[in-house]
């Protein structure tokens, strides 16, 4: 089958600049650049098909404006007892919710690899992805990052809040 030149087609937000390096499949990548100005490199099946409209912003947008046509979100805006931030850290986030089926925050069942993960967010950034065999380790391994990240910030909001 011949290559067809998708140089300088546009696909929703991106343009194809130059083909890429090709995919381990062997399907033809294109470097391509998002209306937002990033640079990103799709496959060109996704391209074509309208799978890959976007790098990322389009989602971005899309849910930035279904935020703010939600009543009970627009109602909620500006209330700091909302979301406690606390050095950076959401308070709520490290409490409980519903919707956990491990009874363990922060460990799941991973179903593809058949193993127990064990994540954790901290400021930002995920300083716990680990997969195990055991859901015990698992759960040891959540604990642990929980005591050195986690405890500290808790305390200390707890001191800060009572003043």
């Amino acid at each position: 089958m011949r290559l067809k030149d998708l140089t300088g087609e546009t696909f929703s937000r991106l343009t194809v600049i130059k083909r890429a390096k090709s995919a381990p499949n062997g399907n033809a990548r294109w470097l391509c650049q998002c209306s937002c100005g990033r640079q990103v490199v799709v496959d060109s099946y996704r391209l074509r098909k309208g799978i890959t409209k976007s790098c990322g912003c389009l989602r971005a947008d899309v849910s930035r404006k279904n935020i703010f046509e939600n009543p009970q979100t627009r109602k909620n805006m500006g209330r700091s007892d909302n979301l406690p931030l606390y050095q950076g850290t959401s308070v709520d986030r490290l409490k409980p919710n519903s919707r956990n089926r491990s009874g363990v925050i922060g460990v799941s069942f991973d179903r593809c690899s058949q193993k127990w993960v064990a994540r954790l967010m901290y400021r930002g950034r995920l300083v716990l992805n680990q997969q195990f065999a055991d859901m015990d380790d698992a759960i040891m391994a959540r604990k642990q990052a929980e005591e050195r990240y986690v405890v500290p910030v808790l305390e200390e909001y707890a001191k800060t809040s009572m003043e």
